[in-house]
């Protein structure tokens, strides 16, 4: 007698190690989206292969030196505005 495979019968246990925060927020989000932290993750791996890449283009950059960098230009540029009061500045920033 033979006994043909499943997909499921085929799978293995990987682990990996995360901190807490980051596997609970993980959890959270998977949860929201219908599926447990297994389905996500096998969804993730799944892209990689299909892809042959990573899903996202990882960067070294930080995103507050470049919002910083952007800052700074503006000044330079003169592309600020100055409010008389906190007030004023308030009612600006309500108009956004």
């Amino acid at each position: 007698m033979t006994t043909k495979m499943t997909p499921k019968d085929k799978r293995v246990t990987i682990q990996a190690r995360t901190d807490a925060e980051t596997k609970e927020q993980a959890r959270q989000t998977f949860e929201a989206m219908g599926m447990d932290l297994s389905t996500g993750i096998n969804i993730y791996l799944k892209q990689v292969v299909r892809e042959g890449r990573l899903p996202f283009t990882p960067s070294a950059a930080d995103p507050l030196e470049a919002t910083l960098a952007d800052a700074l230009a503006d000044v330079k540029a003169g592309r600020t505005e100055r409010y008389q009061s906190m007030t004023d500045y308030q009612a600006a920033m309500d108009q956004l």
